[in-house]
């Protein structure tokens, strides 16, 4: 429960009808209006013997029915004799178009408590922090005596509350409105004040609610304090790598709410930010993002779960990546290479995938912070390299264990978004069957505590220099995403040695916030996904070497693209023996497309500026050249600014020293095709 002030800084908690029990009703009546039910808005025998009384006496007492009371709070003017006249005009009118009961529920919500507290569940909350329906006669009472003098009879320090609830007491006795059973045991009970601050168990969820009335939302409270702990808990270990923040979010797959939302490890934590929200910040997705490329590999046939794929080094227009491990595996199966989160595979996938790659999966799911041409991106998208909210990674997520149907979460109470299928569900199935199925080694001791869990399908990220370490996890009821990282953007710093990880560090917090929700189901095998015989070679060369039964979508036929074969695939080849040259492929259906592709030059960088200490000598400044041929003869010229021609071969490393200027570079293989760049040499 959240509670939060008006926009004009008064605390306004509605009191409901069903409420308002008989004995608030019994005693605020007695003490206000006596008469309430049996007047049309104004008891003329009060306002006459007000008048007498106010005449021979120097005491002053009152005539306004609670229908009176209410009209003037409708405007809050100077009681004058014309004022009042009107009150009894808009008293009647009240009569008219409302209930007595709604008028009642009308002044119990608008009354004076003192200061900023303004209605009887406001003033309930406030001052013995109890809803309305837990108060003890003795404070219905009390809070009844406010309204008639609000800065007087409120609480202050000092001042005995009890003294003003019993004279009230005493008069609903003399009234009869009590029975002596109750009459004593009221003035006995000695009540206290217990204000405290207002309840606020969702700070970040509230301040995007500002709706003046009563929000259903659809937090399990329960949950959200438990899920806060953990955090809190995980977060406070972490501080040994320099990591101060944390958040999490809970979705119930079955109509996209939001059970729990935590936006930071501490809400009133000012030295780290807490007031940020790290569902709505944004931060990098790292490698989360890799089983919706291998989804979409799984529809258009470019892989089964155990078709193998080339991990070796990539080199695409400039851009370079590498695996966390900055190891190359070589052959390994597209399952393999997703448990194991390898970059290469990935990024290799999305190219292949051109029109359908994460780019163009993203833009259907509608992801606003993906806002510029896919140039922009380029292949670093695969490895997130953009700003990701977590509740947009959570529903991402969600979608792959709805079999594909991305739908944006919600935090309001039946309020629900369009749905949109971004994958089939055959795929759907197969990526959270390999996700669920990480090798435990890569756990290593953790495993003994986690061993026993439901079956979930996660994916962790760690992103550069370790500044966002996440793990996104699901099972068919719910799915759960956790954030480590710096508000500041600062990255974490190693322990021991170690930098931190999102396997170490967030998938441990993941896998306890699925010990809470004890979800033992699991996906229904589609009928559109089938078992059959596969060629399990990631390039078939002369015939097919391996042969596995697989899963497969059924009517998507598996096909390698002749793209897939790039100059560092060639080279992996040939390096591994599996070809002594291109030549050996030369019955293969790309084999007059391969022999077409310009070289590759992977060294030095086309458009990079390389910088050396001058001082050095020229032996040390030397740059690298390395370029791949695609040609039988692997000859290949190298063509730097206006001299001679260098004669190498293909994938040689030759090193020289090229003087502080802009150089262009090319390479030229026997088939007179030729690849160029330019380079920017610098000495400091």
């Amino acid at each position: 429960m959240t509670v939060k002030l008006s926009s004009d800084g008064y605390l306004r908690i509605p009191i409901k009808r069903e409420d308002i029990s008989s004995d608030i009703k019994k005693i605020v009546l007695g003490y206000e209006d006596r008469y309430f039910y049996n007047h049309f808005g104004v008891n003329i025998f009060s306002i006459f013997r007000a008048i007498y009384s106010n005449i021979t006496n120097s005491h002053k007492i009152g005539a306004s029915t609670i229908t009176m009371q209410v009209a003037r709070m409708m405007h809050h003017k100077r009681r004058t004799f014309t004022q009042k006249l009107i009150e009894i005009f808009q008293a009647i009118q009240l009569e008219i178009r409302y209930s007595k009961d709604e008028i009642l529920n009308l002044y119990l919500n608008n009354a004076p408590y003192g200061g900023n507290i303004e209605g009887f569940a406001s003033a309930s909350f406030k001052y013995f922090n109890l809803p309305p329906s837990s108060l003890s006669l003795s404070q219905i009472a009390y809070l009844t005596s406010i309204p008639k003098n609000p800065n007087r009879n409120r609480p202050k320090k000092g001042r005995d509350i009890n003294r003003a609830k019993n004279r009230l007491l005493d008069r609903l006795y003399r009234l009869k409105l009590l029975i002596r059973k109750e009459y004593i045991e009221a003035k006995d009970e000695r009540i206290e004040v217990n204000i405290r601050p207002l309840p606020n168990k969702i700070p970040h969820l509230s301040r995007y609610i500002n709706s003046g009335d009563e929000v259903n939302t659809t937090i399990d409270l329960t949950l959200q304090n438990r899920v806060q702990q953990i955090i809190s808990s995980h977060a406070r270990e972490l501080k040994k790598y320099g990591i101060y923040n944390g958040s999490a979010i809970v979705i119930d797959n079955s109509n996209m709410e939001i059970l729990a939302y935590i936006g930071s490890q501490d809400f009133y934590d000012s030295k780290h930010g807490g007031q940020n929200d790290g569902l709505r910040a944004l931060i990098s997705p790292a490698s989360t993002l890799k089983p919706f490329i291998y989804a979409k590999a799984l529809e258009k046939g470019l892989i089964t779960p155990l078709k193998k794929l080339y991990d070796v080094p990539l080199f695409i227009d400039g851009y370079k990546p590498t695996n966390y491990s900055k190891k190359y595996l070589g052959e390994v199966t597209a399952s393999e290479a997703l448990q194991f989160s390898l970059n290469i595979p990935a990024v290799e996938l999305d190219r292949l995938l051109q029109d359908s790659s994460l780019y163009y999966i993203l833009k259907d799911a509608n992801i606003s912070s993906l806002n510029r041409d896919k140039s922009y991106y380029g292949s670093s998208l695969a490895l997130g390299g953009w700003g990701l909210p977590l509740r947009n990674n959570g529903e991402l997520f969600a979608s792959l264990a709805n079999g594909g149907v991305f739908q944006k979460s919600s935090y309001i109470k039946g309020k629900s978004y369009p749905k949109k299928r971004i994958l089939s569900r055959e795929s759907s199935h197969l990526i959270s069957n390999i996700l669920s199925d990480a090798p435990r080694v890569e756990f290593s001791s953790y495993w003994e505590f986690i061993k026993d869990m439901p079956k979930v399908a996660f994916k962790t990220g760690t992103s550069a220099h370790a500044r966002d370490m996440l793990t996104m996890g699901y099972t068919p009821k719910y799915t759960v995403g956790v954030w480590y990282g710096n508000f500041s953007g600062k990255s974490s710093r190693p322990y021991h040695g170690e930098y931190a990880t999102g396997l170490y560090t967030s998938s441990p917090t993941l896998f306890e916030i699925f010990q809470l929700l004890k979800d033992n189901s699991w996906f229904k095998r589609p009928k559109g996904v089938i078992r059959e015989e596969i060629c399990q070679d990631a390039i078939i060369i002369d015939e097919c070497k391996n042969r596995v039964i697989d899963d497969t979508i059924k009517g998507v036929k598996l096909s390698t693209p002749c793209s897939a074969m790039r100059a560092e695939v060639l080279s992996y080849l040939i390096e591994s023996g599996e070809i002594k040259s291109i030549r050996e492929l030369s019955n293969h259906k790309c084999y007059n497309e391969w022999i077409e592709y310009k070289p590759l030059i992977t060294n030095p960088i086309n458009g990079k500026t390389y910088i050396y200490n001058r001082l050095l000598p020229n032996e040390l400044k030397k740059t690298m050249l390395q370029c791949y041929s695609f040609q039988t003869n692997p000859t290949i010229y190298w063509l730097i600014d206006n001299k001679p021609p260098i004669v190498s071969k293909s994938g040689e490393k030759i090193y020289l020293y090229l003087t502080p200027e802009e150089h262009t570079i090319s390479c030229l293989d026997e088939g007179a095709k030729m690849r160029t760049i330019t380079i920017y040499n610098k000495e400091l």
